[in-house]
């Protein structure tokens, strides 16, 4: 039985993000703190007031299907690729190959955006159904209801488990496995159990994804109306600086490998060594201890991200950094994506710095700007906060396996 305080790592990850396909891409454009965060593009709709968006370029797109067999593409939206995309980087920078190694697998999946590809499909519908500019209804209504245009392709894009469906097909799998939600707390829970499962040595491996898109009228509209996302056109979102005017969403997938650091070999790996959570981010329980470094998530408005900078200061971080700015806020992978962030700048003894910041909401913390800072990293904080308040806080600590 292996023991409940066994060490996990992180063996591999993976992500198709803003930044382009691959971990190396996220993390150039963080160390360079170039956002990758453009003006809203999709021919299904406009808007003034949204006018910016963290946004999977074709090519990104298009390198990612070479992932997924043709067979299994007809039943993924654009976000579901990305998510087998992600898992099989981290697979392969893990050395591991489901069904062939002799290893138990677990899979944990977080799916975001999930009601996106019926909207899509329907704008498309009415594209098509336009003759001179004006929607033929009896035209559409053939499509839908003689020629099947809605099929039940539709529906099975549109399940919240499509992402763990399409995962173990293209991958296999026969495991344990988990769907759960979108957001910091869908992330918190597939972690939570992935964690569980290498501990108790129900499996040797787990395999932990998420992946979403806002890109939907709906689903914008629902954000800005929530006050998550800014409504004054603006193509820049601001972390933790006075000037910042609102959020932005994003899209994308991530993907983490994880393994008891006792089963790699005998090299430094970065380590998950505690999980915590809390409906209030002011009653989030944190490490007794200074950390090194601490990555936070952040809203992109002044007011908000203040008095987010105040819970900070509890943690005594001699760096403080985000990735927010660099993607937008994602619906999918919040957590997974800053973990990958924490595991690069671990490994590579140097902290990104927070992309825009010129004017911080708090002088005295440490935030990071401008350029690269290197220093020596021993552990690392990574704090989320979900748009109603649900916080989870995860600790990274650089091991050496014994």
């Amino acid at each position: 039985m292996t023991s409940a305080t066994a060490r996990i790592a992180i063996a591999g990850s993976g992500c198709v993000l803003p930044t382009g396909w691959g971990v190396e891409g996220f993390w150039a454009a963080a160390r360079e703190g170039r956002s990758a965060i453009g003006p809203l593009q999709t021919p299904l709709f406009h808007s003034e007031r949204i006018a910016a968006f963290g946004q999977i370029d074709d090519a990104t797109h298009q390198r990612s299907r070479q992932d997924v067999a043709q067979n299994l593409q007809r039943y993924c939206p654009p976000a579901v690729i990305w998510g087998v995309s992600a898992v099989r980087q981290a697979l392969a920078e893990a050395g591991v190959e489901p069904g062939q190694d002799g290893l138990r697998y677990g899979l944990y999946c977080c799916q975001g955006g999930y009601t996106h590809p019926s909207v899509a499909s329907y704008g498309e519908l009415l594209q098509e159904s336009r003759t001179d500019g004006v929607a033929d209804m009896n035209r559409l209504a053939r499509q839908v209801l003689q020629e099947r245009a809605l099929d039940p392709f539709l529906v099975l894009k549109s399940l919240s488990n499509g992402l763990l469906g399409v995962v173990s097909l293209a991958l296999k799998l026969e495991c344990e496995c988990n769907a759960y939600m979108q957001g910091v707390a869908g992330n918190l829970a597939a972690l939570r159990q992935a964690h569980s499962a290498l501990q108790s040595g129900r499996i040797d491996v787990a395999i932990v994804v998420g992946a979403g898109s806002e890109l939907d009228p709906l689903a914008l509209a629902a954000l800005a109306e929530a006050g998550v996302i800014g409504t004054d056109g603006s193509r820049q979102m601001l972390a933790f600086d006075r000037k910042g005017s609102g959020g932005i969403a994003g899209e994308g997938a991530a993907a983490l490998v994880l393994r008891r650091a006792a089963d790699l070999p005998p090299e430094p790996q970065t380590c998950l060594t505690a999980l915590f959570a809390h409906p209030r981010l002011d009653a989030l329980s944190l490490p007794d201890k200074q950390v090194d470094l601490l990555i936070s998530s952040a809203t992109g408005t002044a007011h908000k991200d203040a008095d987010l900078a105040r819970t900070l200061a509890r943690t005594g971080a001699a760096h403080i950094t985000s990735s927010t700015a660099l993607t937008g806020i994602l619906s999918g992978a919040p957590s997974l994506a800053d973990l990958i962030l924490a595991r690069q700048m671990l490994q590579a003894q140097s902290i990104a710095p927070i992309a825009g910041l010129t004017q911080p909401v708090d002088t005295h913390l440490p935030f990071v700007s401008g350029e690269p800072r290197d220093a020596v990293l021993h552990d690392c904080l990574v704090i989320n906060r979900d748009d109603n308040g649900f916080s989870a806080c995860y600790q990274l600590d650089l091991q050496a396996d014994d």
